[in-house]
């Protein structure tokens, strides 16, 4: 099978030849080509040719995506600063929301679905998607983390606390203004082409309670993800960044696919394949080797970890697994330790 015959299959609920093996590290993939980072988010052209090029180059399965760090600031008005260099990404100058003790939620638009933010660079990434024949895709949820953003995480954090009910409108916002998005994107593309793709840093328990997930975010990625695939997206991605075993029960009530179809999740080093299986017993898993590790281990014992992990995968999973680090891979990642994650999958990943 080619890389991306895989990952259909998993989402089809069809079986792979072997596991595959996914690559999630943009920063690793401009140095890899040699441009700077920040090309990754401001010009789509350039961030599909550089990953693109490092999956051809070190075989991974699936195809390029396109990401923004602190999405919501930048689509509700704020503003957006590219830093220069190669180890750096967008960074937010001007939050939407400076004073949010002051701030009047309700004065609050929708930004122009089309128009807003990075959203134009999106569709332009997703049109080289369709264009060549990978997986199309826009950044959906989750509708908690992207709202920290309006605020800065510490700022929304209080907000939660001190004022809930000016929290939950900046949530209620967030969700309908990624609904037109989802809507604008399966309109271009058709029912059944396009991923709705997650992160969820902000809902981590290092930053929040189970109680405070089930009242400020559960509600919300349930609604979104629901309206997202009735709509006729494909599937549904989620990256549970950071510890989330406590909101792991509230996860697991959240719909990522339609009938026939899975969800994919990608779990961080925090969380046990045994767990992520339990808890998602009809979705795929992606996981989970850590990026400290990838990166200051040796290439020997980086191939070791790898063959643990996805015999461990094919055999708690049992067919349903990706092998992928846990979190974002770091630019000074030695390359070597990258290859031998494909060479332990292409030596025990097989079924």
């Amino acid at each position: 099978m080619t890389g991306r015959e895989r990952i259909e299959a998993l989402y089809a609920k069809q079986p792979t030849d072997r596991t595959p093996v996914v690559h999630k590290g943009y920063s690793f993939c401009a140095r890899h080509v040699g441009i700077p980072l920040s090309d990754v988010y401001k010009n789509p052209v350039s961030s599909y040719m550089c990953q693109e090029r490092t999956y051809a180059d070190f075989g991974f399965d699936g195809g390029p995506f396109y990401t923004f760090v602190a999405y919501g600031a930048g689509e509700f008005g704020g503003v957006i600063e590219y830093l220069k260099g190669d180890s750096y990404g967008p960074d937010v100058k001007e939050r939407p929301i400076k004073d949010w003790e002051s701030f009047d939620m309700d004065a609050l638009e929708l930004p122009d679905p089309r128009a807003a933010g990075c959203i134009p660079h999106q569709m332009e990434f997703a049109r080289l998607q369709e264009r060549n024949g990978s997986e199309i895709a826009f950044i959906c949820g989750s509708p908690f983390s992207h709202a920290a953003n309006l605020f800065g995480v510490s700022g929304f954090m209080e907000c939660v606390l001190i004022e809930p009910e000016k929290a939950h409108r900046a949530v209620r916002k967030m969700t309908d203004h990624i609904l037109q998005v989802g809507e604008y994107f399966i309109g271009e593309f058709g029912p059944g082409r396009v991923l709705a793709r997650g992160v969820s840093p902000s809902e981590s328990n290092a930053l929040i309670s189970p109680q405070i997930f089930e009242e400020f975010a559960a509600p919300y990625i349930t609604e979104l993800n629901s309206k997202i695939l009735d709509m006729g997206a494909k599937s549904c991605y989620l990256h549970m960044c950071g510890e989330h075993g406590l909101n792991l029960p509230q996860w697991s009530k959240v719909p990522f696919s339609g009938e026939g179809r899975r969800g994919m999740i990608s779990i961080g080093k925090e969380t046990s394949l045994e767990d992520a299986a339990a808890y998602f017993p009809d979705h795929v898993i992606c996981g989970n080797i850590d990026p400290a590790f990838l990166m200051n281990h040796s290439e020997d014992e980086v191939y070791r970890a790898s063959c643990e992990i996805v015999e461990r995968g094919k055999e708690i999973l049992r067919g349903r697994f990706v092998y992928m680090a846990g979190c974002e891979v770091a630019p000074g990642t030695p390359e070597v330790n990258v290859a031998a994650m494909v060479r332990a999958v292409n030596e025990v990943g097989w079924y």
